[in-house]
Parts: C-alpha cells; sequence; structure tokens
C-alpha cells in the first residue's frame, strides 16, 4: 500500500485511476444485468410455448419468432433498480478508498475509533465498507478475511452477482458468494468492548468536568 501512496501521491491521478474503475465496474454492471434479464426473458418465453405448443413443429415455429422477438427487445438496464442499487455500491466503496488512499498520501493517521489491531496483526475497521456504518453483525469473508456487516453485505450479494470484496487493495479476485461469509464472535466482542470503553471514558469525562 504504502509503494502505491508513493507512486500515486497526486490527488489527481488517484481521482482519475479511482474513476476509471468505476467507469468499468459500472459497464461491467450493464453487461451483466442485460444478459441476466435476457435470460430470464428467454426462460419465461420457453415455458410459455411450452405450454401451449401440442407438437414439437408448432414448439419450433413459435419458439423461433418468440426468441427473436426477445432478443431484438431493447433493454434500458440503467433505469432498473437492481443496476441503480449496484452503481450507488460501486460509488460508495470508490469514494472510500479515495479518501483512505489520500489519507495515507497526506500523513493522515487513522482514526483510533475507525481502526483496531488484533493480536495477530491484523487491521479492520469498525465501520462497514458499503453503508460507512458501525458494524453491528460482523461476518468475515473467508476468501479474504475482510470483515463486513451482515446487513449490508447479504441485500447486496442477494440482489446482484459479480460483487467483489470492497475493501481497497484486496486481492481477492472472487465474486462474494454466501458461503463465503462466516459470523465473526471474536470481531464481535472486540467491537462491543471498544464501544463500552468510549462509553467509559466519556462518563469519567464527564465526572472530572463535574
Amino acid at each position: 500500500m504504502s509503494d502505491f501512496v508513493s507512486d500515486f501521491s497526486d490527488g489527481g491521478k488517484i481521482k482519475k485511476l479511482l474513476e476509471q474503475s468505476v467507469e468499468q465496474s459500472v459497464e461491467h454492471a450493464v453487461n451483466v444485468v442485460h444478459m441476466k434479464i435476457k435470460h430470464q426473458s428467454l426462460n419465461k418465453a420457453m415455458n410459455q410455448v411450452k405450454n401451449s405448443s401440442a407438437t414439437m413443429e408448432e414448439f419450433e415455429e413459435v419458439w423461433k419468432e418468440r426468441s427473436k422477438a426477445v432478443e431484438q427487445k431493447r433493454i434500458n438496464v440503467k433505469n432498473l433498480h437492481e443496476f441503480k442499487n449496484f452503481v450507488k455500491a460501486v460509488e460508495s466503496a470508490a469514494g472510500q478508498a479515495g479518501a483512505e488512499v489520500n489519507d495515507q498520501a497526506n500523513g493522515t493517521a487513522y482514526d483510533e475509533d475507525l481502526i483496531m489491531e488484533d493480536s495477530g496483526s491484523e487491521v479492520f475497521s469498525f465501520y462497514d465498507p458499503w453503508s460507512k456504518a458501525l458494524i453491528k453483525n460482523p461476518i468475515r469473508n473467508k476468501m479474504c478475511g475482510h470483515i463486513y456487516d451482515r446487513d449490508s453485505v447479504m441485500p447486496i450479494i442477494m440482489d446482484r452477482i459479480g460483487i467483489r470484496c470492497p475493501v481497497l487493495g484486496c486481492a481477492n479476485l472472487c465474486y462474494i458468494q454466501p458461503d463465503h461469509l462466516v459470523q465473526d464472535a471474536n470481531v464481535q466482542q472486540k467491537i462491543q468492548q471498544s464501544m463500552s470503553n468510549a462509553i467509559v471514558d466519556v462518563t469519567a469525562s464527564e465526572e472530572d468536568e463535574e
């Protein structure tokens, strides 16, 4: 990461790289969603033709017309809720990545409330990479070890395909699958302990002021 930051300390270059990454992801999403919708339409049309055809000859004739109509039908992917949610998630991840890289390039230290280090030199954020909210139900991606909030990641991967780990610098190229995700009681305990410590610190500070 330090090599990356030193090579691209110019904020303009970082922004350009992130913009290009977002554009490529959006283009990929357009193709994936388009293929998914077309596949669903073809399956639906085939079932309808099968149910209405009395002979194989009739099926082949009607299917030829119906499949051609499906192939020619224009699909405005960018108006679909699924596509809009995907773009929102990609842009959110890119925004977080840009902020993190700029902080490191400028020598800005991580906020202790946001990052904690485990005894095994594992560093993770208390905040979910998609929602930016405090993680309440941590689950770990077995493929890369990164932590997400279950309430954020599950709706995203269930609604869309082709979603990778959004953590900056993650080398895992596998699309996230439900069976890749496992509950992490250890992380949950550490988050709860940190929050409890924060409450104690605030209470002690208020008592000192009195």
